[in-house]
């Protein structure tokens, strides 16, 4: 049985084949403390070596870019969190007596 130490290295194929491992029986249902238990590693280790392995792929995603508004519009939102952006001053106060 493994028994876990504080500083110990462990390479990155085998970091990498206990994180598909424990992917694996996450995705059974097992917790992640009950994995990181049966590995003998505690479940920080395990959690962060997870989000590291999971850095290393990288992905294009799409991006929308927008221009920042105009310095004359305005911003409402509600007390109950409701938003407007984008409005002229004029248009801002006839939502907000509309909201009223």
């Amino acid at each position: 049985m493994h028994r876990p130490q504080r500083g110990k290295r462990y390479s990155r194929e085998l970091r990498e084949r206990i994180v598909a491992f424990a992917l694996a029986r996450h995705d059974e249902g097992v917790s992640w403390a009950t994995i990181a238990s049966e590995l003998g590693l505690s479940t920080q280790t395990l959690l962060s070596w997870r989000s590291v392995e999971s850095r290393g792929v990288t992905a294009m995603v799409p991006v929308r870019v927008v221009q920042d508004p105009p310095r004359e519009c305005v911003s409402v939102v509600s007390p109950t969190g409701f938003r407007i952006e984008g409005l002229a001053l004029d248009d801002a106060v006839h939502a907000l007596r509309a909201l009223g």
